[in-house]
């Protein structure tokens, strides 16, 4: 993976809203790695022509247990290096067997790579399944619309407390 020689505009800022809303003990509780792995396009040329595999390193930050805030940056679907910075909502909570919870909601925020075939970059909007492990392991499932002729897709965050 190749990582970005500069740090975007919309990283930093991710950044720095996750360093000034909690104290260093705080952030050691509830501070998490989201690893950007892979997505699959809604329509079939984009699955055929485009890249499917999407590293990418992020940090997500829970405000509440409806709120989070969420930044880093993934090889996109082009080839090219994204950054993000996204504030989620997630009031749809359940249970699942074996100690797993999900919540579900939208994502919203600014991301970078996309102004060619984006009318509305650099706004980014996404739904949203979080599920967890007791011990804050596990996975985002990220939906993100078509938008114009652009194709929508459905990517997979593996996320591991830190």
């Amino acid at each position: 993976m190749l990582l970005p020689s500069f740090l975007p505009p919309t990283l930093a800022v991710g950044l720095v809203l996750l360093s000034a809303l909690a104290s260093p003990a705080a952030q050691a509780a509830s501070l998490s790695l989201d690893l950007s792995t892979v997505c699959v396009h809604n329509k079939a040329a984009a699955r055929r022509h485009l890249n499917q595999v999407n590293p990418g390193l992020g940090l997500e930050y829970p405000l509440s247990r409806n709120i989070g805030l969420a930044g880093g940056f993934y090889r996109n679907s082009f080839e090219r290096t994204s950054a993000y910075a996204l504030i989620d909502w997630t009031p749809m909570h359940l249970r699942l067997p074996a100690g797993l919870s999900a919540s579900m909601g939208i994502a919203g925020g600014l991301v970078s790579g996309y102004a060619h075939v984006n009318p509305v970059a650099p706004f980014a909007a996404a739904a949203l399944i979080k599920i967890r492990g007791a011990r804050r392991w596990g996975i985002n499932l990220v939906a993100v619309p078509n938008v114009s002729a652009s194709s929508g897709f459905i990517g997979l965050q593996l996320v591991v407390p830190l």
